[in-house]
């Protein structure tokens, strides 16, 4: 599996964006698109989903909902990546749903799974996956 590697640099701080404020800015940005490119920014609807939603998506829902999460920091200013250009976005989408993947990958029995993931929310597995060792995260 081809690795890629990159660094987001948050500013986070006590007046942090709390994961519902970044969900629902997250939510607002995949109206942003009509780029006939981008059409694979469209369809992202797990921006205030639980573990367990996420576990049963598609990849297409997933990386348009993850494009829509790095959109909402760029906005926000906690993102040192580039993102500038549609190849790049989906890079970097790409990258972030792998981590979120593995993050919510489904262990054991159906009901230990929905014991373990019932509660995470997406929201706050980004904002935990970019905050990463200090201010810096790498994603695989």
């Amino acid at each position: 599996m081809r690795s890629l590697f990159f660094i987001f640099l948050l500013f986070l701080t006590a007046c942090s964006p709390v994961s519902d404020e970044l969900a629902s800015l997250a939510n607002q940005q995949f109206r942003a698109t009509n780029d006939s490119e981008a059409s694979w920014r469209k369809d992202g609807k797990l921006h205030f989903s639980t573990a367990l939603e996420w576990q049963q998506a598609s990849f297409q829902n997933k990386r348009a909902t993850s494009s829509d999460f790095l959109l909402a920091l760029h906005k926000q200013g906690l993102l040192n990546i580039d993102i500038s250009d549609n190849e790049k976005l989906k890079m970097h989408s790409e990258a972030l749903t792998t981590m979120l993947n593995q993050y919510f990958e489904m262990i054991g029995p159906a009901v230990e799974n929905t014991k373990k993931y019932e509660n995470k929310r997406v929201s706050d597995a980004v904002v935990l996956i970019t905050s990463q060792n200090g201010s810096k995260s790498r994603l695989k």
